[in-house]
């Protein structure tokens, strides 16, 4: 499993899962989805996050950010909205 997160500037990161579930939370609150719900999606996109590291030697923030938005996608398209809303304000 990853252990490092390779970022755009080419700086290396530690892994933490915990950024991961924050980002979607954040985004699945923007989406004013239940506690409930966000709970629920946190799980489900960041254990598959996790999967998707498993099989890396080495990964980008882009790709991971990419694999949590095609998850996103297929399984709440409103938080996945909100994702990338904040995303474009940057």
């Amino acid at each position: 499993m990853i252990t490092q997160i390779i970022k755009k500037d080419g700086s290396k990161a530690p892994f933490n899962k915990s950024r991961i579930d924050r980002s979607i939370s954040r985004a699945a609150n923007d989406a004013k989805l239940s506690t409930k719900e966000t709970n629920k999606l946190v799980t489900e996109v960041g254990d598959s996050a996790v999967r998707f590291l498993e099989s890396k030697d080495k990964a980008t923030t882009t790709e991971l950010r990419d694999k949590i938005l095609s998850e996103l996608d297929r399984v709440a398209p409103k938080v996945s909205a909100e994702w990338r809303r904040f995303m474009n304000k940057k």
